[in-house]
């Protein structure tokens, strides 16, 4: 139980909902968008903390988040999905 309210993982997913909250208001259009921009953007920020945690590569780290890595997945995730037209 202590896994699922570590400060590292709810630090994380409000990082994640914001950034596709952020991204659905600005280039969003249906409100069936914000599901998937949220989805995408959780997932992206996972595989973030995941690729660079396995690599043992950070530059800003808050705790033990990767933010900066991890913000750059998932934006980059974002725009493949709006690429995508998902």
């Amino acid at each position: 139980m202590e896994f699922l309210l570590s400060p590292s993982l709810v630090f994380s997913a409000l990082l994640a909902s914001l950034y596709g909250a952020v991204f659905h208001f600005i280039w969003g259009k249906r409100w069936r968008d914000l599901g998937i921009y949220w989805a995408v953007a959780v997932i992206g920020f996972a595989m973030g903390q995941a690729v660079f945690g396995w690599l043992g590569f950070s530059v800003f780290m808050v705790g033990q988040v990767r933010v900066l890595e991890s913000t750059i997945v998932s934006w980059v995730c974002l725009f493949v999905a709006k690429w995508l037209n998902v």
